[in-house]
C-alpha cells in the first residue's frame, strides 16, 4: 500500500508537467493522433511504480555501502564497461546509441560502479562466503551439466516445399555436391552464402525428432527431407565430436565460485532491502 501511494503521489505530481510539455505527433491512426506525451503517460502508468521502487532500493543500498565503507574493484568496472562497448562497431556508434536514450559514457560507468558497490554491500552485510568445499559439492551435484556435450558439424539444405525438398534429395542421390546444392537451392540467404554450413551444434539444442534422425547417421550421410518450421530441410552430418566430462581445475573453480556468490547475492538482496526499508524514513516531496 505504501509503495502504491508513493507511486500515485509522484505520478500526479508529474502529470501536470507532462501535459504542459510540447506534444509531438508520432503516428496517426485513422486520423487520430498519438503524441509523444501520450507515450510518456502510458510508460509512466505501466513502469513508474517499479522504477520508483527500484530507485528507492538503490539509494538505500548505496547509503548502506557508504556506512559500511564498501569499496569496489575499478579494474573490474573498466572491464565491464569495455565489454559493453565492444558490442558496437566503434566508439562513436556506442556513444551515439547512448545519446539516443539520454545517456553518456560517464552515466554507464557510474551505473557499473553502483552495481559493484551494491553487490559488495550485500556480500558484506549478509556475510556471504563461498568455500572450496562449497564449490566441490556444487560441482559433484552438477557434474553432468558442466561437461561438454557431444556435438556434430552439420550442413543443411532448406527449401519451402516438399516438391523442392524431394528434387534436392533426388539430386543428392544422383551424386550432387551437398554444399554446392545448398548454395544454389536453399531459400535461406545465410545458408546460400555459407553453402549450407551451420557449424557445430551441441547435443540437446535441436528438436528431439531432428536429433534422432541426425544421430542415426554416420559422417558423410544425410537425412531424408524433414519438416522444419514452414519448410523442409535435409541435414548432412560432416563430423561428430564426443562429449567431455567436466574437470574441476582452477579455471572452473573460479567460475563456479563467482556463480555461487552471485546466486547468494540474488537470494539475499530482498532480505537486506526489507531490513533497510524498515529503518528508513521514506517521504514523498509534494
Amino acid at each position: 500500500m505504501k509503495k502504491t501511494l508513493i507511486f500515485f503521489a509522484v505520478f500526479m505530481g508529474l502529470a501536470s508537467g507532462i501535459a504542459c510539455a510540447q506534444e509531438r505527433v508520432v503516428v496517426t491512426v485513422d486520423g487520430d493522433k498519438v503524441t509523444s506525451a501520450d507515450i510518456t503517460k502510458k510508460l509512466w502508468w505501466q513502469y513508474s511504480a517499479k522504477g520508483l521502487s527500484d530507485l528507492i532500493d538503490e539509494k538505500l543500498l548505496l547509503k548502506e555501502a557508504a556506512r559500511l565503507n564498501i569499496s569496489y574493484d575499478a579494474k573490474e568496472a573498466d572491464k565491464r564497461f569495455e565489454t559493453l562497448a565492444t558490442g558496437y562497431k566503434d566508439k562513436k556508434e556506442f556513444e551515439n546509441n547512448l545519446k539516443a536514450v539520454g545517456w553518456t559514457s560517464a552515466d554507464v560507468r557510474e551505473l557499473i560502479k553502483s552495481q559493484l558497490l551494491i553487490k559488495n554491500t550485500i556480500i558484506a552485510a549478509k556475510g556471504i562466503s563461498v568455500t572450496d568445499a562449497d564449490v566441490k559439492t556444487f560441482f559433484e551435484q552438477n557434474k553432468d551439466k558442466l561437461g561438454k556435450p557431444e556435438s556434430f558439424k552439420l550442413l543443411q539444405i532448406y527449401v519451402g516445399t516438399k516438391a523442392e525438398a524431394d528434387d534436392a534429395y533426388l539430386a543428392l542421390s544422383a551424386g550432387a555436391d551437398f554444399a554446392k546444392l545448398s548454395g544454389l537451392k536453399s531459400t535461406d540467404e545465410n545458408l546460400r552464402k555459407k553453402n549450407g554450413d551451420i557449424g557445430s551444434i551441441s547435443k540437446g539444442l535441436l528438436i528431439p525428432e531432428i536429433e534422432k534422425e541426425i544421430f542415426a547417421l554416420t559422417p558423410g550421410q544425410y537425412t531424408k527431407p524433414i519438416i522444419t518450421g514452414n519448410g523442409y530441410s535435409i541435414f548432412k552430418l560432416e563430423s561428430s565430436k564426443p562429449g567431455e566430462s567436466a574437470k574441476l581445475d582452477d579455471t572452473l573453480k573460479a567460475e563456479l565460485k563467482i556463480t555461487l556468490v552471485n546466486q547468494a547475492v540474488t537470494q539475499k538482496l530482498p532480505e537486506l532491502v526489507s531490513e533497510l526499508r524498515q529503518k528508513a524514513k521514506i517521504e514523498v516531496v509534494k
